[in-house]
């Protein structure tokens, strides 16, 4: 593990849980399994190519989720299991990061209907995750260009009530990033929630 091979490092895990299934340091090895399939490719994807997390596929991310679950399920005293469930809520950020990068897609195309129902299954997937609010201002949108405004409507409603400082409330979101960094290889990815947190900060 600490030397990056992560493949190997499950591999070894695996081997060792079907072997030793009882031995004291199972909850080790389910977090250690954990951390392994975090990390894979995240390196070369964040660290060469700048890429953001989430905009990769996210199967060994949601192995991850389940092996540290699985750890706080049935270890929940573990020394792990405290630190175990923070990474399962960071997952579940990435996990709704990636919903709301698909839901700006499909603004960006005036694509409205697409973009309303990835915005409500972030929602109701990833309830609470950091994406929320920027997921009602999705709905918001949408349903403003499919002229519901009872729907749109509601949706300022509750991004008042939630985020009253939500730039989308402004008509300043979604900001998306200029065309030179489209096109530029070596800019790195950047979407209108990127833009909106550089606002914030």
């Amino acid at each position: 593990y600490k030397a990056g091979k992560m493949d190997d490092t499950i591999s070894t895990i695996d081997r060792f849980l079907r072997t030793y299934p009882t031995q004291r340091n199972v909850p080790y090895m389910y977090y250690l399994r954990g951390l392994a399939n975090s990390g894979r490719d995240t390196v070369f994807l964040q660290k060469v190519w700048r890429l953001d997390p989430s905009r990769r596929d996210l199967a060994t991310p949601m192995q991850a989720y389940s092996d540290f679950n699985l750890l706080a399920e049935r270890y929940p005293n573990s020394r792990y299991a405290a630190d175990a469930r923070q990474r399962m809520i960071d997952l579940r950020n990435l996990f709704a990061r990636h919903e709301m990068d698909t839901a700006l897609y499909y603004l960006r195309r005036d694509a409205w209907v697409s973009a309303a129902a990835r915005g409500k299954h972030l929602l109701e997937t990833y309830p609470q995750s950091e994406y929320q609010n920027d997921a009602v201002a999705v709905l918001g949108e949408a349903y403003t260009h499919l002229g519901n405004q009872t729907l749109a409507a509601d949706a300022r409603r509750v991004l008042e009530q939630n985020d009253p400082k939500h730039p989308w409330l402004r008509g300043e979101w979604p900001d998306y990033p200029s065309s030179f960094r489209k096109l530029n290889p070596f800019a790195g990815e950047k979407s209108a929630v990127d833009v909106k947190k550089e606002q914030e900060d």
